[in-house]
């Protein structure tokens, strides 16, 4: 699932189970030695087709990196507007100052 590109791709195959014990090659090149668990079996899937389909309803996600990286213009402008604003409120009270 693609969700800012707005993909997912479907994958239409059939699975065959294979046990490790009546396969030991298979075993030894899936298992991972620093792996506790014990594997028994694995799932081999045989690809019939495959489709990428159409975005219209897949809702686009963003990681928090993306959402900074868009959001960075607006932050510094938020900045920008902050300092003008502090420097204007000073250059007021200091002209009020003068006037009383």
């Amino acid at each position: 699932m693609d969700y800012p590109g707005q993909r997912r791709l479907k994958i239409y195959a059939h699975v065959e189970v294979k046990s490790f014990a009546d396969d030991p090659a298979l075993a030894s090149k899936l298992i991972l030695p620093e792996y506790k668990g014990k594997a028994e079996r694995a799932m081999l899937l045989h690809l019939d087709a495959f489709d990428w389909n159409c975005p219209q309803h897949i809702t686009p996600r963003f990681t928090e990196a993306e959402i900074n990286q868009a959001i960075l213009p607006l932050r510094n402008r938020l900045i920008d507007l902050e300092t003008e604003v502090s420097h204007l409120r000073a250059k007021l009270a200091v002209n009020k100052g003068v006037e009383t």
